[in-house]
């Protein structure tokens, strides 16, 4: 991909076409965005793979191959393109490469992922099905009592901009600068200024069962909001524990010893030929 897409740079092409699901979006957007010496491109975002949040946002609708040629007979006719803006997640822990994504997420958000992936695409079940029977299986894990590991704490410290970190258990944490996510779920209520918009919910989880639905939502009742349901904006979030961290479902394993900074890595312009 490196080798490609420094090709392409040369071209100083105006937008690139991404066939793939997030994480191939995500590897296209990291490798031009650590070449800050160039425009950036636009991008359109085809859903072809297994996890195709990105897309879901901010990618043209239909068939990828449909898609791709509504943009190419809207560029042969001078037609104008719908362009729409997102912000970067910029992901950096220490030893590694810089990282850019759309959504970040932690310990039970990690497990749900894990587990489709485990039961549901070694039988061919992927993209949206997946998605939606992931999250089944963790709703019956919880109704039928085997969701005490998904939910379980993880010790964490955290930091929202220049404020003083805190420690706790918490049972999950959401970060993202998207818009639409799956199935229309908004999981996030902070009014803050900042591109970040996180979620964190502390362990043990209070009344997880009646607590889901207006969680997902980003409606969440005074008493969720007194028992450690939390969302907030920010422009720079301080992470640190022990365990897998998702980035648009690539993994990275955290530790803490080194912690993780995320703050806002700058715009990126998609484009959509329309219906």
């Amino acid at each position: 991909m490196p080798d490609a897409l420094a090709e392409l740079m040369r071209r100083d092409l105006d937008a690139i076409a991404v066939d793939g699901g997030d994480g191939t979006v995500i590897g296209v957007l990291t490798e031009l965005r650590r070449r800050a010496d160039r425009r950036m491109p636009a991008l359109v975002a085809l859903a072809s793979g297994n996890t195709n949040m990105i897309a879901g946002d901010i990618g043209p609708s239909g068939r990828p191959h449909r898609s791709l040629e509504r943009i190419l007979d809207a560029v042969s006719s001078d037609r104008a393109l719908r362009r729409t803006e997102r912000r970067l997640i910029r992901f950096d822990m220490p030893g590694e490469p810089v990282q850019y994504g759309f959504f970040v997420g932690a310990i039970a958000v990690v497990r749900a992922i894990q587990l489709a992936q485990r039961t549901l695409h070694p039988l061919g079940v992927n993209h949206g099905i997946a998605n939606a029977a992931g999250i089944g299986l963790n709703v019956a894990r919880v109704l039928f009592g085997g969701g005490e590991g998904l939910l379980s704490g993880v010790p964490l410290e955290i930091g929202f901009e220049e404020e003083p970190s805190r420690r706790g258990e918490y049972s999950a944490l959401m970060v993202t600068t998207l818009r639409r996510m799956i199935f229309g779920i908004h999981p996030f209520w902070g009014s803050e200024a900042g591109s970040l918009r996180t979620t964190l919910v502390r362990a043990p989880v209070d009344r997880p069962l009646r607590s889901l639905i207006p969680l997902l939502r980003g409606k969440p009742s005074a008493r969720m909001a007194s028992h450690g349901y939390e969302s907030r904006n920010a422009h720079r979030i301080h992470i640190s524990f022990d365990g897998p961290i998702a980035i648009d479902g690539e993994y990275r394993q955290a530790r803490s010893d080194r912690p993780i900074v995320l703050s806002d890595g700058g715009s990126v312009e998609f484009l959509d030929g329309g219906p």
